[in-house]
């Protein structure tokens, strides 16, 4: 039931979005609609079997839960029930993600500053 101030989102009609590899879905939901840029945000993504993102950082905290799967993060291997919390500007990765894939749950303390800033070889001179 929804009501003011309330709204449901039940699986089948979640919104997933394409990510920079085809092996990348991900749904992104505003805790704060009316403000946007500083509303915290929740990303639910799913990333498939093998994928790699390099590392990267981002401009706000953000902590992160593993729902299904795993994922190693540098030289540690995240599994389901696992988090990681890290401030804003701390560097990470790659991540690789296990063979049977990995689905996490993401929150971000403020929208606008949750944008990936690639680190390291992952740099291009477009992002440095």
């Amino acid at each position: 039931m929804a009501g003011r101030g309330h709204k449901d989102i039940f699986a089948d009609d979640i919104a997933w979005g394409q990510g920079a590899s085809p092996g990348i879905q991900y749904a992104r939901f505003l805790l704060d609609e009316d403000n946007a840029a500083t509303s915290p945000m929740v990303i639910l993504s799913k990333f498939a079997p093998d994928e790699v993102v390099e590392p990267h950082t981002h401009g706000c905290n953000y902590l992160e839960y593993i729902i299904e799967g795993s994922q190693m993060v540098g030289k540690a291997n995240f599994t389901k029930g696992d988090l990681r919390w890290a401030k804003a500007g701390t560097g990470y990765g790659p991540i690789v993600v296990g063979p049977e894939g990995c689905t996490v749950l993401i929150v971000f303390q403020e929208a606008a500053k949750s944008n990936t800033i690639p680190l390291g070889k992952a740099r291009t001179p477009e992002s440095a």
